[in-house]
């Protein structure tokens, strides 16, 4: 005799052999044994949950000679019938290899007769979806009023692509994915009556792997049952299935939590010693920090069919102390990644370097939580403390801002801002000296073409950069490098100290020591030439005599590109 699959010989046969699906098959009982039994049924769930079984139940449940009944005997002709698929009036179509009009207009005459020898004649249509636009306009008709022996059940894995005209017509049962006990519970029946040696955490692996459908579960214990011949454990499984193991994942994240790039490489030379698949190990990682991502932000309400209570706890435990910005930034990183590398030929080399970036990533902060430090440390000088800004000319109430609002706020950002931060911060104010000495009277461009020569003739590269530049005295004491048609690339190039020190010495050299000299760089064309004479569109409002001496005014115009109005 030849040999059955689990999967084949494991059927559930009665509703209360079917797993975890009670929203279904109380539905179902309840209507046999009240009489309420719908002309047409539309199961809707995944793949292996349970459709085409629970059709077929109803089905024997309808015909059993007992019946119609809530537990079919299946022991009569027409239960058994059923079982094998040789019933005469139990009629199981694919869909998807019976697509055209044509098969439906089949469907449609035969369903005029009344049935051969059970009391309804039943036609089970798998994967309905598939039917063609002409198919189900011309099922409609018979669907809406069918013979009164007819029953139709539509099986489907994606109900959204069955017209809304047929699924008005038709009463929908939903199945679920089921849970990781639930699948772990069936798959240890099904070894113990098969007597497979099986330990417990490969059953959980199992269940883990067939992601809530029973008939995938069913299939990876057939083949484990092959694979191992004896005794089954979770690392036979995970050989077997090129998986890593989640003590793996969670060595990875703990050496990613400890900012150590050799013990986070160390890990996927482990993996790659192993001989697992380095792209599903991408994608392990993955799903393990988005489940460590929803244990940190759902804490004891985090929940996960895949996983037993045990590992939920322990992912909750793990994740209470990581930040949510950073496990985000990770989670991001490794998806990308996976989707990258199915085209790469080195793929060790790649995850060695992800692994190495993801070890040194920054730390993440709210950044109202650092404004409010930022604020906490201004209120915390001294009161006799020198000011960094010059004293405001006048009391006069300033005139109304039009700055241009972001349009969201980031919630994270770097703990450690790296050059990007640092240039910021020399942009800001880049004093020379502590004094303020005397300085050009009023406001406006200052004559950057003789500076400009200076600094070129010590750094000749720096004329590509300082070529669209120009020098505008802010108010007494300080002003700024505007370098126009900027770059990152530029950027860089001006965040470096000795550059940044040639430009200053060579300004404060030409107007006078003790200056305060803020360098920008903005990206775009600029209207002046360059040369000082012509001021530049970009800062049109930065010469405004109500601007005299407010150098925070100036800083907030120049860092939102803002001009004042009325």
């Amino acid at each position: 005799m030849s040999y059955e699959a689990l999967a084949r010989k494991w059927r559930p046969q009665t509703f209360d052999e079917v797993v975890e699906q009670p929203q279904v098959t109380q539905t179902l009982k309840n209507a046999i044994s009240s009489g309420r039994i719908h002309h047409a049924y539309l199961f809707c769930g995944p793949r292996g949950t349970g459709k085409t079984t629970t059709a077929r139940i109803l089905a024997k449940a309808l015909n059993c000679e007992t019946g119609p009944t809530i537990t079919p005997c299946n022991k009569c002709a027409a239960c058994t019938g059923i079982t094998v698929g040789s019933h005469l009036d139990v009629l199981e179509i694919d869909a998807a290899s019976n697509t055209g009009v044509d098969n439906i207009r089949d469907l449609r005459e035969s369903a005029r007769y009344v049935p051969v020898s059970a009391r309804y004649k039943i036609y089970i249509v798998d994967e309905v979806h598939r039917l063609s636009d002409a198919a189900f306009d011309a099922l409609l008709k018979t669907l809406e009023e069918p013979p009164p022996s007819v029953i139709f059940i539509f099986a489907t894995t994606e109900p959204n692509e069955v017209p809304a005209t047929v699924r008005s017509r038709t009463l929908r049962l939903d199945f679920r994915l089921i849970s990781q006990d639930g699948l772990a519970g069936a798959l240890g029946r099904i070894a113990a009556a098969e007597h497979i040696d099986i330990e417990e955490g490969a059953l959980e692996v199992l269940a883990t792997e067939a992601a809530g459908s029973l008939r995938d579960g069913q299939s990876l214990l057939d083949h484990m049952a092959g694979f191992t011949g004896g005794h089954i454990t979770a690392e036979t499984v995970h050989e077997a299935l090129g998986l890593v193991d989640t003590a793996i994942l969670f060595e990875m994240t703990d050496a990613l939590a400890a900012h150590d790039p050799q013990a986070a490489i160390g890990v996927v030379a482990k993996v790659s010693h192993l001989g697992r698949d380095l792209i599903l190990f991408l994608r392990q990682m993955a799903a393990h920090l988005k489940r460590l991502l929803f244990a940190r932000s759902l804490g004891d309400q985090f929940s996960d069919d895949a996983l037993n209570a045990d590992s939920r706890r322990r992912y909750v435990e793990v994740a209470s102390a990581w930040d949510e910005g950073d496990l985000l930034r990770l989670l991001m990183m490794f998806l990308e990644s996976a989707d990258r590398y199915k085209r790469i030929a080195q793929p060790r080399l790649e995850l060695e370097l992800l692994a190495m970036r993801a070890a040194k990533l920054d730390s993440s902060v709210d950044i109202r939580s650092l404004i409010a430090r930022l604020e906490g440390r201004t209120a915390a000088l001294p009161a006799s403390a020198p000011s960094l800004a010059p004293p405001r000319a006048s009391s006069a109430p300033r005139a109304p801002l039009a700055v241009p609002s972001p349009s969201r706020t980031p919630s994270v950002m770097p703990e450690e801002p790296r050059a990007m931060a640092q240039h910021e911060r020399q942009a800001v104010s880049t004093p020379v000296a502590v004094a303020d000495p005397p300085s050009p009277a009023g406001a406006g461009p200052l004559d950057f073409g003789t500076v400009r020569d200076a600094i070129c003739r010590t750094r000749p590269t720096l004329q590509a950069i300082l070529g669209h530049a120009e020098l505008i005295k802010t108010g007494p004491g300080t002003v700024d490098l505007i370098v126009y048609k900027g770059s990152p690339f530029h950027e860089k190039q001006l965040a470096q100290r000795p550059i940044r020190d040639l430009i200053v010495g060579e300004i404060a050299r030409a107007f006078g020591e003790g200056l305060r000299v803020s360098i920008h760089v903005k990206t775009g064309d600029s209207t002046g030439n360059g040369g000082g004479n012509t001021r530049a569109a970009a800062a049109p409002s930065l010469s405004d005599p109500r601007l005299a001496g407010d150098h925070n005014l100036q800083e907030i115009l120049r860092r939102f590109d803002g001009e004042i109005v009325g």
